[in-house]
């Protein structure tokens, strides 16, 4: 089957969606999606290697997608952002998260205003202090009016939420997740890749993705 109105998509975000965007595209192109990848490691949204709205805009005019499907976790390498008045925006502080959102919302705007859909995927639960702030503005992605969310971070979780290393699959126990408590084994990879794919053509009504085993 063919999703209807989605024939390109463009997959951008840090590591966790460049681990799992191979996955995602084999899976979409069962359904007659063509993919675009675009993932870069240890990327976020406010500072970095990476302008990702202005990277995105270039994506958008460049390969016309139909939708844009999207992983941020909260990265934020050195040097800190600064304000207008020179005080430094700490990680984690209501500064942080407002800029974070007003960036989401203006690369989503741009997404937008390029025919595309916006779609934001849940990360999975993530191990490590430094990113834990990853559902957070994963919950405020959801907030932004006209756009989509993929709630496939899940899959990778304890029935509660909570982190898990290991999860059952195709009738074994795999470890999901790396030593590092954030990046994902390929076991975890193709669990999250699959359910991502799955939840997108689910959306569209097609069902061309099974859920992973």
């Amino acid at each position: 089957m063919t999703a209807i109105g989605v024939h390109r998509v463009a997959l951008i975000g840090n590591s966790i969606m460049d681990q799992a965007s191979c996955i995602v595209a084999g899976k979409l192109a069962d359904a007659g999606i063509e993919t675009f990848r675009f993932a870069e490691p240890g990327t976020g949204l406010i500072n970095g290697a990476v302008d990702w709205v202005a990277r995105t805009r270039d994506i958008v005019a460049t390969t016309h997608p139909d939708a844009v499907i999207a992983i941020f976790v909260g990265n934020y390498p050195p040097p800190p952002v600064k304000q207008l008045d020179g005080a430094v925006i700490a990680d984690d502080s209501p500064q942080f998260f407002a800029l974070w959102q007003q960036r989401a919302a203006q690369l989503s705007a741009d997404v937008r205003a390029g025919g595309a859909g916006m779609y934001w995927v849940s990360p999975p639960p993530i191990g490590v202090p430094v990113l834990a702030h990853a559902q957070r503005l994963y919950d405020g992605y959801r907030t932004i009016k006209g756009d989509h969310v993929l709630d496939a971070g899940r899959v990778l979780a304890h029935p509660s939420g909570q982190f898990v290393w290991t999860k059952q699959t195709c009738g074994h126990s795999r470890v999901v997740r790396t030593n590092d408590g954030v990046h994902l084994t390929p076991d975890g990879a193709r669990i999250y890749g699959e359910e991502i794919a799955h939840e997108l053509t689910a959306q569209l009504g097609v069902l061309a993705s099974p859920r992973p085993c």
